[in-house]
């Protein structure tokens, strides 16, 4: 009896052995299936892009400095950038500012965002502060902007009729007024979109700190593209074995821990690469602190090092699973396939890549159409330039003041209103031809008090001519001369209309006075002198840019600062010529920029070596030596092979140059990080040489002085000639007569 339940114990421990053993069988495919499908599963979801989170201040945008407004009305329009024609959500705007109210009387403010009124305050304290918190509409913005309206009025008394002056009754703007909001980069389809998407300190990435003479011209007039875009690039190299890299904020999916080269980054903070695998798991996981280019210039050795990181890396992955690698593989083809297929020649393509979306560029003939002029035809994810003609514009005689960023339009004028167009030379000169007029279009309408308008030009803040506008509608011509030394670098065009306030105690409206579509800028033959105005039309028409070797070994510094000084110089990206200095020393054939590059047979009035700087006249005075100076470099308008250019020196550390640098007047400039230090003229020391007015030209502004009258005084005579004419005829016909009589 007891060997029978001993051998039904041993029957049913067997049985419940083989029954442990077909679970277990069973458990593990299932297991592996499923850690299989969390391994793809996670790759699928590092193909998803990341909604992106942007915030623009008025500081971002140029405005340093508060924007005061002033009593009795004043209205201003702030233009804020979002993606263009792309949804945006959780948008907020945050104004901030502050006021006085020493006059007293009724003080209101009112924003307005894209033209509807939002918002309104009225202050009663004589000063306070104002923060305003709006939401914004997420609606998609073909301009790709918010339009940030303000309007401030101050009424003293309403009960009498006195003027509303009040000089102590003001609103303050603040630089840290902003737009904060989120955009989902999948919604960029486009190259125009991802342009207008772009931060304001996007990131440009290169695939080392050493580049190939192609890449690293393609490097330095993509950033220049950049800069004059109002943006602030940031050099970034794609990341190399032995780099260390923030891995702060680095999320790695749970089912990738068993990849050795992704669980090496779980640990966060600071992390030193230790093989490629690890540089592939950074590409793969889109790590920002690593590796998060907006703009990439995709060469070969980026293009190199990127495949071969990824196939370090799937070794890896191949190792856990086939399953696994196969995940790998459709991730790779169709993610990362975009940064590492070839370009055609002249390709820009926008390439979707670790959670965001970004611009590949590859050559310079291709980053033509991320210029200003051709971006708005970007309406592919891809386009192949094959040839574009950036002198067009300046073949002409005229250049209509639109092509040049002043749009014609209505402005509504109370008591002042101002128009303006921003310009460099480059794009208003050319086959030597300089500006030599401003010719604009006007109209203004009527007012019920029939109060007079006058228009007032400043070129440069200085006044080239003004006129009393008839207020009637019709279309008139106002024509101001453009004296050569208000030219400069960059031109600044500004017409301030001004109104007669309506009579009596009626109440304040404002009137439209109109900048036509026709007015343009008159250009005319010149000789530009050698200074930094006249190098910037020389420029116009041809540029050649000249780095030493030792730039290209140094590209995460050189090519922000070649960028900066081709911009301050007035050399178009797009069009100039680049290259490589010699031993030997370059000789230039033409207009000329050289960046710290030995030239042939240079004269330079400025010399500046070993933290030295000599300053020398035409004649060949000495007007300065001085030794001691450090981080900061020299700028001169030189002579090379009988052409004349920019000269770049710098001695010891050389400084970081931003886009503060901006030369207008002279031919000499010490710089540093902050700008210009200090300008010298040596060509015009006075800077007041201008070509004098001519007789023709005083005959012809004041021929309505003494025209009119000299007309007058001659018919005068003529009729007392006649007269006396007539009577000395009768006279000698009644003589004759009378002898005949006799």
């Amino acid at each position: 009896m007891v060997n029978d339940n001993f051998k039904r114990c041993r029957v049913r421990a067997v049985l419940a052995f083989f029954t442990a053993c077909a679970i277990l069988l069973t458990c593990v495919p299932r297991a592996a299936l499923a850690a299989d499908n969390e391994i793809s599963g996670a790759f699928d979801r590092l193909s998803l892009d990341v909604p992106e989170t942007r915030t623009v201040t008025l500081r971002q945008l140029g405005l340093l400095e508060s924007v005061t407004m002033n009593a009795p009305d004043t209205r201003r329009e702030f233009f804020l950038p979002v993606p263009a024609g792309i949804p945006i959500s959780d948008a907020t705007l945050q104004f901030d500012g502050g006021y006085v109210r020493g006059d007293g009387g009724r003080v209101t403010m009112l924003l307005s965002l894209d033209g509807s009124p939002v918002a309104a305050r009225a202050f009663t304290q004589d000063a306070g502060g104002v923060s305003v918190n709006l939401g914004v509409d997420g609606a998609p913005r073909s301009a790709g902007f918010v339009r940030l309206g303000l309007g401030f009025a101050s009424v003293i008394s309403q009960t009498e009729c006195t003027d509303q002056t009040a000089i102590a009754n003001v609103l303050r703007v603040d630089p840290t007024t902003r737009l904060t909001f989120r955009f989902n980069p999948a919604d960029v389809h486009d190259l125009r979109t991802a342009w207008s998407a772009l931060p304001y300190a996007p990131v440009l990435g290169i695939s080392g700190r050493k580049l190939t003479t192609s890449a690293f011209d393609t490097a330095w007039r993509t950033d220049a593209l950049l800069q004059r875009d109002g943006k602030r690039p940031v050099m970034q190299a794609l990341p190399s074995v032995g780099d260390t890299v923030d891995l702060t904020g680095i999320d790695v999916p749970a089912a990738l821990h068993a990849v050795p080269a992704f669980a090496a980054l779980t640990a966060g903070g600071k992390h030193a690469i230790k093989d490629d695998a690890e540089v592939g798991a950074l590409i793969a996981l889109g790590a920002r602190g690593a590796f998060e280019p907006d703009v990439i210039v995709a060469d070969d050795a980026m293009r190199k090092t990127l495949n071969g990181a990824l196939d370090a890396l799937r070794a890896q992955i191949a190792n856990t699973s086939a399953d696994a690698a196969a995940a790998f593989d459709a991730w790779r083809k169709r993610t990362a396939s975009q940064l590492t297929a070839p370009l055609a020649p002249g390709e820009v393509r926008v390439a979707h890549v670790g959670g965001r979306a970004a611009i590949v560029v590859g050559d310079t003939r291709g980053i033509g159409a991320l210029a200003h002029g051709w971006r708005p035809i970007d309406v592919s994810n891809r386009v192949v330039v094959h040839r574009i003609d950036v002198a067009q514009p300046t073949r002409a005689d005229n250049i209509a003041l639109s092509d040049l960023g002043g749009e014609p339009r209505s402005i509504d004028v109370q008591t002042a209103a101002s128009w303006d167009a921003r310009f460099d030379l480059a794009a208003a000169s050319g086959n030597g031809r300089l500006p030599e007029q401003v010719v604009l279009d006007l109209a203004a309408s009527p007012t019920l008090s029939n109060g007079g308008a006058t228009a007032t030009v400043y070129f440069n803040d200085v006044m080239i001519g003004a006129k009393l506008i008839n207020v009637d509608g019709a279309r008139q011509r106002l024509i101001a001369p453009i004296p050569r030394y208000a030219l400069a670098r960059t031109n600044d065009l500004r017409v301030t209309f001004r109104r007669q306030p309506d009579a009596g105690c009626q109440a304040r409206q404002t009137y439209p006075v109109a900048v036509l579509p026709t007015s343009h800028l008159r250009l005319a033959k010149a000789t530009p002198e050698n200074t930094f105005a006249g190098m910037a039309a020389r420029y116009a028409s041809s540029a050649t840019v000249y780095v030493p070797r030792a730039y290209l070994d140094d590209a995460i510094d050189s090519v922000p600062r070649l960028a900066v000084l081709t911009g301050a110089a007035g050399i178009a990206p797009v069009s100039a010529k680049f290259a490589v200095g010699t031993a030997q020393g370059a000789t230039p054939d033409g207009p000329f920029l050289a960046a710290d590059v030995k030239l042939a047979d240079e004269k330079n009035p400025a010399v500046y070596s070993a933290e030295r700087l000599s300053l020398t006249s035409p004649s060949g005075d000495t007007l300065l030596d001085m030794s001691g100076l450090s981080r900061v470099a020299v700028l001169s308008v030189a002579s090379a092979g009988g052409q004349s250019g920019i000269v770049y020196r710098s001695a010891g550390a050389a400084p970081v140059l931003t886009d503060k640098l901006q030369l207008s007047r002279g031919n000499i400039a010490v710089v540093d990080g902050s700008g210009v230090l200090k300008q010298f003229d040596t060509v015009n020391p006075d800077d007041l040489i201008d070509e004098p007015a001519s007789s023709t030209d005083w005959v012809t502004r004041h021929w309505a002085r003494w025209g009119i009258p000299a007309v007058l005084v001659a018919l005068l005579l003529a009729l007392i000639a006649l007269a006396g004419a007539a009577r000395r005829k009768h006279r000698n016909g009644r003589a004759m007569d009378d002898e005949d009589g006799a």
